[in-house]
């Protein structure tokens, strides 16, 4: 069996629970309109490893998962693959389910991944509660008011959709703005 399909037209989430369903084994190629690829491999209806620009397993199929525009092959098989995916195809799911909503509510807070987050002033004596966690520190050294939320997440390793949270959360707190 082979599907093929337009994301804007078809939730790859449901095709992909209805390959899990049915047992089968194979590899989804999706493709963005800028001409990005990334893979996720299916075992006897199991998600077991996926890869997308530098992301693997889970981060992968969350970041393919949220792909708008472009376009998917599902190609039966059973090809050589890394096993880098333990999670159940039902709680991945829930979890891209999650991730897209917040996703929305991100993309008109931040505008695009293409904004470039700047320092904000901060007063000397707020300074002392700043707390931020190793992944936000490892965001926040990578901010030189040149490069955009894309640019640092493909700096950190730092999914998009994570990298985004944590530059709004520093939004909130006014450590950081948007140019």
């Amino acid at each position: 069996m082979s599907l093929s399909g337009s994301l804007t037209s078809v939730n790859l989430a449901e095709i992909m629970q209805l390959i899990s369903n049915s047992k089968q084994s194979g590899r989804f190629i999706i493709t963005k309109n800028t001409g990005e690829k990334g893979s996720i491999f299916i075992d006897k209806g199991k998600i077991i490893h996926s890869e997308v620009e530098n992301f693997k397993g889970e981060d992968a199929v969350f970041t393919l998962t949220a792909w708008e525009e472009g376009d998917f092959v599902f190609e039966e098989g059973i090809f050589n693959s890394k096993t880098s995916i333990s999670s159940s195809v039902t709680s991945l799911l829930m979890e891209s389910a999650k991730r897209i909503d917040e996703w929305k509510l991100l993309r008109k807070k931040i505008g695009s991944t293409d904004s470039i987050p700047v320092f904000n002033e901060v007063d000397k004596n707020e300074r002392r509660k700043i707390s931020l966690s190793t992944l936000e520190w490892m965001v926040i050294s990578k901010i030189d008011g040149r490069k955009s939320i894309n640019d640092i997440s493909k700096e950190t390793a730092i999914n998009v959709f994570d990298t985004s949270r944590m530059i709004f959360g520093m939004m909130a707190s006014n450590l950081l703005k948007l140019k």
